[in-house]
This record gives structure tokens, C-alpha cells and sequence, in this order.
């Protein structure tokens, strides 16, 4: 039997399986997640905070709900749905809208950690904004997400 003690820990993301909204949450103090849960371990603590701001934003819940297997009125969240979800590389030409997303996402965690019910609905506005010039989306297509999001 291994002593889990020893082994070393990076951080993860993690989310419920099934939810009416999936909800992506950071992991960095080592806590054991159930089997109700999928994670993604976190091999570069810096595109983990980036990652984790764009998978909690408009266009991935977007996303998500269009291409993932529905239970009902929730949303199976299997780990294969996620891991097709296209996540722009960082590059030289978009790391400054990457710099400001992980911003947001620190200063999100950073908030919540202090008093996990405060409001951070501006920030995540912020961050839904920097996602949509990340994919170069038009005014037409944010529209049209904001509209399909707001009616689900």
C-alpha cells in the first residue's frame, strides 16, 4: 500500500458528472474528489488558470451544452465532451488576452477562497469577453450566445 503523503500533488480542475450547468472548480490543496466527479490534472499551473477561465465561460457552456449528452434537463459532462471542446493554443499574438484571462480567473479565486458566496459575476463578464476576442467571434455570434444561453 502507498502512503499518499509521499506522492507529489498538482493541481486539478474539476466537475460534476451530471449538472444542470457544469461548473469547472480548482483544486490545489491535494483534496480527494468522488467518483460522481471528473478532474484534469494540472501539469502547468499557468494554462490550468487559463483553461479553467475559459471552460467556465459563455462560449464553452455554449459549447458544452450543443455537443454533450443530456440526462433529462442536466448535462452528462463525461470527460470525453471536454476534452473535444477547442481551447485556443497560447501564442505570441494572443498572450496578452491569455495574461488577462488568468488575471481575472487569480483574482476570482483569490475572492472566493475569502468568502466562497461573494458576487464575481463582473469579473466572469470580463473573462466571457476576453474568451470571445480569444476566438475572434463577431457581434452577430456573441449575440446569438448570449441569446441561446439566456434562453437555457
Amino acid at each position: 500500500m502507498r502512503n499518499v503523503d509521499s506522492l507529489s500533488y498538482q493541481g486539478k480542475i474539476v466537475w460534476n458528472r451530471i449538472s444542470s450547468e457544469l461548473c469547472f472548480s480548482y483544486d490545489n490543496r491535494g483534496r480527494f474528489i468522488l467518483d460522481s466527479m471528473f478532474m484534469i490534472n494540472a501539469a502547468n499551473e499557468i494554462f490550468v488558470r487559463y483553461l479553467l477561465g475559459v471552460l467556465n465561460s459563455n462560449i464553452s457552456r455554449h459549447w458544452i451544452r450543443q455537443n454533450a449528452a443530456t440526462l433529462g434537463e442536466g448535462i452528462y459532462g463525461a470527460k470525453i465532451y471536454i476534452e473535444k471542446l477547442p481551447i485556443p493554443k497560447i501564442t505570441e499574438s494572443n498572450q496578452t488576452l491569455c495574461d488577462e484571462i488568468m488575471a481575472l480567473v487569480d483574482r476570482i479565486l483569490e475572492v472566493k477562497a475569502k468568502d466562497s458566496t461573494t458576487d464575481t459575476s463582473e469579473l466572469e463578464s470580463k473573462i466571457d469577453k476576453l474568451v470571445y476576442n480569444l476566438y475572434n467571434l463577431t457581434k452577430e455570434e456573441i449575440q446569438n450566445i448570449k441569446a441561446i444561453n439566456k434562453c437555457l
